[in-house]
């Protein structure tokens, strides 16, 4: 633990000033320990060092790291059953969820809050239940279902979030879908994981990697061939269209997968927005106006025609 400690502090201190990477200052354990009394629980070792040793509040993903005065935003005035287990399992796909008929959820039972992403958008951290220790996305009130950040504790999220920083990805905005590692790392995920929310992981960190090899594009061409799962296949597909025209070039591959939405995505990113609007290489104008004579779904068929027509303006 003192390693991992020391490690995120050296990070902190070599990001550049233009990060502004202040946090307030670290808690007392008298502190903590009131909260976890008045709770009824006790905070993950990991995420406890790290407000006991490091800092609470400040630099971090989004809008930064929530104090403690925000760790259960209340609802309705009530504030929420900590002691109550989280309900949802880490590393599975959830078909579907409800978030309470529009109204507010928060605060999700067995979680804190860490993280304030903007509306009803949070990073939780679950404080009881089988994911104990892990980071979660949710958007409250809403049908939006909540899925498991990759990383195994508070500390190898937060460091990531300084490798990311650091490394100088393109974007952070799918930091919450993504994962460690470095090229060899993900690709191994990708090709050869087991579960399907870390190929997942592995594929939408593969949309900003910064500097990726020329093989990439060989390894997400043939993860798409070889993948099962759908919604990681349109992960990829993003992937490749993340690469530029190399990438955008070999979406027609998935033009015959079996699921309409994927195909339906391959299509739309086959696409670039320019200041005149949408355009389509004359290559791929003609693949995707080829399918089109033999495409037997009609959402699909009715996008295909939509970038044909809008890309001719």
């Amino acid at each position: 633990m003192d390693d991992r400690i020391a490690r995120i502090q050296a990070k902190l201190a070599a990001l550049p000033s233009a990060e502004k990477p202040v946090l307030n200052p670290a808690l007392t354990e008298q502190q903590v320990s009131s909260f976890e009394d008045l709770h009824g629980i006790r905070l993950p070792e990991e995420f406890r060092q790290f407000v006991t040793r490091i800092g609470h509040g400040g630099y971090g993903p989004t809008y930064g790291l929530l104090p403690m005065d925000r760790w259960v935003p209340p609802r309705m005035g009530v504030p929420g059953n900590l002691a109550e287990p989280f309900s949802l399992v880490p590393d599975s796909y959830v078909s579907a969820w409800s978030g309470g008929g529009g109204e507010p959820t928060l605060p999700f039972p067995g979680t804190i809050a860490v993280v304030w992403g903007g509306c009803t958008q949070y990073t939780l951290l679950v404080v009881t239940g089988s994911g104990r220790g892990r980071l979660v996305e949710v958007i409250a009130g809403s049908d939006v279902v909540p899925h498991f950040h990759t990383d195994a504790d508070f500390l190898a999220w937060y460091e990531r979030w300084l490798d990311f920083t650091l490394a100088g990805h393109r974007d952070l905005t799918w930091f919450s879908h993504q994962m460690a590692g470095d090229e060899p790392e993900l690709v191994d995920t990708l090709i050869n994981g087991s579960i399907a929310t870390r190929r997942n992981a592995a594929a939408y960190t593969f949309i900003t990697y910064p500097q990726p090899s020329p093989s990439l594009l060989d390894v997400l061409a043939q993860a798409l061939s070889a993948e099962p799962h759908p919604i990681v296949r349109e992960t990829i597909l993003r992937a490749l269209q993340a690469q530029g025209e190399q990438g955008r070039d070999l979406l027609p591959a998935a033009l015959t997968d079996p699921v309409p939405d994927v195909r339906r995505l391959a299509a739309s990113l086959m696409t670039t927005n320019t200041r005149q609007g949408i355009r389509l290489s004359p290559k791929l104008r003609r693949t995707l106006a080829d399918h089109l004579r033999v495409e037997d779904d009609r959402s699909v068929r009715d996008t295909i025609q939509r970038l044909l027509d809008l890309s001719h303006r």
